[in-house]
């Protein structure tokens, strides 16, 4: 029996697939709920000085607003 993936939170699928890692239609079902890459932060890659200051004070505000999407991840 599938779960309704479209019927629950983001929080219980992320919940879902951490307890069924070989599913792969909750995966799908998590990765299309991402914010489309028009609306993602995008980073210059890190190659001089410059972007690496540029990077780390990037890093530094999300931190400091408390924007930690993956702090309840296992590690």
């Amino acid at each position: 029996m599938n779960p309704k993936f479209d019927l629950m939170s983001r929080e219980e699928l992320k919940a879902y697939l951490l307890s069924h890692r070989d599913d792969l239609e909750a995966l799908d079902a998590l990765v299309n709920r991402r914010s489309p890459d028009s609306e993602a932060t995008w980073y210059p890659a890190p190659l001089t000085e410059e972007t690496i200051r540029i990077s780390e004070e990037a890093i530094q505000r999300r931190i400091e607003a408390g924007d930690r999407p993956y702090q309840n991840l296992p590690s």
